[in-house]
C-alpha cells in the first residue's frame, strides 16, 4: 500500500465532499487525530477500515489506494485551487494562462476524442513558446475559443444569451470609439508604457513621441480613450488608461484575424 497515495486520496475526497476532518472522523468512528495523521501521511488507515472509507466516499478501494485515480471534475478543480493557493502572486496570471492554453487545445480537439489538428506530442502550455504560438480559433455549436499570442477567449455556447438593445448600443459605442487608427496607436502606446507599473502616468509629449504622432493628434486621440490623469505643478498632464479598461488592448488583439 502506498501511504502517500492513500493520504492524497483521502484528503482530496474529503475536500470534494466538502466536510471537515472532524465530520469524517465521526462518520468513520475514529478520532480527529487519526484523520489528521492519515492526510499528513504520518500513518495509514487500518486495512479493515478501507471498505468503509471507500463506501463513504463512493469510490472503489482501488481508487482509494490510488491504483485507479479518483480524478473527477471537482477533484481536478480542488487541485487547481490548491496549486494557486501556493503559487507566488507574481506567477498567478502566467500559470492561469498556461492552463488556459491546455483548455483551448482540449476544446479545439473536441476533448482529444475525434481529431487532433496538430502534433499531439507537443505539450502546449508547458513549452516555452506558449506566448508565441500565433492565432488559433475554433467555433462550434458547443462554444468558441480563440488563442492569440498572450490572450485567450473561451465561451460556452450552451449559455449564450442574446444581447439586449442596451448592450448592443454599448457595444456599438465601444467599437466606434476604437475605430480610429490614431486612437489605437495611442491606446497601445499608453498600455505598453504603463502596464508594468500601475502607479505610472505618462506625459502627453512622451506618448506622442512613442506613437509617432503630433501632440495635437495625440491629445485628440486621448479624448476618445478612457483615461485617468494627473496634473503637475507646472500644468502638465500625465495619463494612463483607466483601470477598468486595461483589458481592452489584449481583448482587441483577439479580433486580429
Amino acid at each position: 500500500m502506498s501511504i502517500i497515495k492513500i493520504n492524497e486520496q483521502i484528503l482530496f475526497l474529503r475536500k470534494q465532499k466538502g466536510i471537515t476532518q472532524e465530520e469524517l472522523a465521526q462518520a468513520l468512528g475514529v478520532t480527529n487525530q487519526s484523520i489528521s495523521k492519515w492526510e499528513s501521511a504520518a500513518c495509514c488507515p487500518d486495512i479493515q477500515l478501507l471498505p468503509d472509507i471507500a463506501t463513504y466516499f463512493g469510490v472503489t478501494v482501488d481508487e482509494l489506494l490510488g491504483y485507479k485515480p479518483a480524478d473527477t471534475f471537482t477533484n481536478v478543480y480542488l487541485k487547481i485551487k490548491s496549486l494557486f493557493k501556493d503559487t507566488p502572486k507574481e506567477n498567478a496570471f502566467t500559470d492561469a494562462f498556461r492552463l488556459c492554453v491546455l483548455l483551448h487545445e482540449a476544446a479545439c480537439t473536441q476533448g482529444y476524442k475525434d481529431y487532433v489538428p496538430w502534433d499531439i506530442n507537443k505539450n502546449y502550455g508547458l513549452d516555452d513558446n506558449a506566448y508565441k504560438w500565433g492565432t488559433s480559433a475554433c467555433s462550434l455549436p458547443d462554444g468558441n475559443t480563440v488563442h492569440s499570442a498572450n490572450s485567450m477567449f473561451i465561451a460556452d455556447g450552451k449559455y449564450y444569451q442574446s444581447p439586449t438593445p442596451s448592450q448592443i448600443r454599448d457595444i456599438y459605442f465601444s467599437l466606434q470609439r476604437f475605430c480610429n487608427k490614431n486612437v489605437l496607436k495611442v491606446m497601445y502606446t499608453l498600455y505598453e508604457l504603463t502596464v508594468k507599473d500601475f502607479d505610472l502616468y505618462i506625459s502627453l509629449k512622451d506618448i506622442a513621441n512613442k506613437s509617432k504622432l503630433s501632440e495635437e493628434e495625440t491629445e485628440t486621440a486621448l479624448n476618445e480613450i478612457p483615461t485617468t490623469f494627473k496634473d503637475s505643478d507646472d500644468g502638465q498632464s500625465f495619463y494612463r488608461i483607466e483601470g477598468s479598461y486595461m483589458h481592452m488592448p489584449s481583448l482587441l488583439l483577439l479580433l486580429d484575424r
